[in-house]
């Protein structure tokens, strides 16, 4: 056939001497890495290459393994998922890569922040430049936005 449809491929065991232990994935393959203690994964995860986002598969978030090991990613991960898939979007929330895995935050939101020159509008609390201020919000386009 002429389709580009790839079927998901699963590997298991995948070791470190794997090329594909060292590969950031971006087509439907899901590289699956025994490991003896959960030391093993914050290694694997501090010491990686990559970090755009990862994966938490818990039953239970109380305090746990799951806890530990967010705060743990949270500083390495882009991106934190828990009981699903990675996935695609920088659409609806922003999508930040960490190391190798690109630089900075992306979203439609960011982008056009990126983009854009920041004005600042400013005035006292409390003075009648705040009641100035409201209807100028309600009036303005600029302040609309």
């Amino acid at each position: 056939e002429d389709s580009t449809l790839m079927i998901p491929a699963i590997l298991y065991p995948v070791t470190e001497k794997m090329d594909i232990f060292l590969s950031e994935q971006f087509g439907p393959v899901v590289p699956i890495i025994p490991y003896d203690n959960i030391d093993e994964i914050i290694s694997y995860a501090r010491d990686g290459k990559y970090a755009q986002q990862c994966a938490i598969f818990t039953s239970n978030g109380e305090g746990g393994i799951a806890t530990m090991l967010l705060d743990k990613f949270s500083s390495i991960f882009g991106k934190i998922t828990i009981n699903s898939q990675c996935g695609r979007s920088p659409d609806v929330i922003p999508f930040s890569g960490r190391r190798s895995s690109a630089m900075g935050v992306m979203s439609i939101s960011n982008s056009l922040a990126e983009f854009s020159v920041p004005t600042v509008v400013s005035y006292k609390a409390g003075t009648m430049s705040e009641d100035i201020a409201k209807t100028l919000r309600n009036e303005s386009n600029f302040m609309r936005s």
